[in-house]
């Protein structure tokens, strides 16, 4: 009993002498430390289960992938494939009755990382342009950039103006 006591005086003492904050800030400390060695390692456990299971689901899932080649961009299609994704972004384009007048294009290629970058206006009904995003999804190694919208006259739909990436590794020399 008496030990408790000349804690809570030693715990008085601080508090007075350095503030209330000392209490909250200590309990702070001890949430991140359980977090740190307690909840961390169970999500980073969680997350290499999935990765797992996603990489056994993913055809040719027998072949080992190194951490190196899926940072250099060997997950992106190759650069024919980039092309034939270009040629889809405009039929999907046409299957959803977006009209382009015209499109410009732009190839970079800057190391191990190249990319189409197409800039398409298209005029439609908003439904139209949202059900065309959503099924340009589905094309590998594409990027929406910028998007803006705009009302051309009332009940004429919506003037919108795209940008897309499409993003493939360059052929080996």
């Amino acid at each position: 009993m008496m030990q408790w006591n000349a804690l809570r005086w030693r715990l008085e003492v601080l508090a007075v002498r350095h503030g209330l904050w000392m209490l909250p800030g200590a309990a702070l400390l001890l949430c991140a430390l359980l977090a740190w060695g307690w909840w961390l390692p169970s999500q980073e456990a969680a997350l290499r289960d999935a990765l797992a299971m996603q990489v056994s689901e993913a055809p040719g899932a027998g072949m080992p992938v190194s951490a190196s080649q899926s940072a250099s961009g060997s997950a992106l299609p190759p650069a024919a494939r980039a092309d034939a994704a270009v040629q889809r972004l405009f039929a999907l384009a046409a299957e959803h009755g977006l009209t382009i007048a015209q499109a410009d294009y732009r190839r970079q290629e800057t190391g191990r990382v190249g990319r189409w970058q197409v800039q398409m206006p298209a005029t439609g009904t908003y439904p139209q342009v949202r059900r065309f995003l959503r099924a340009a999804q589905a094309i590998p190694g594409l990027s929406l950039d910028e998007v803006g919208m705009h009302r051309a006259a009332v009940g004429a739909g919506v003037e919108a103006r795209l940008l897309f990436s499409v993003w493939f590794t360059p052929d080996a020399p």
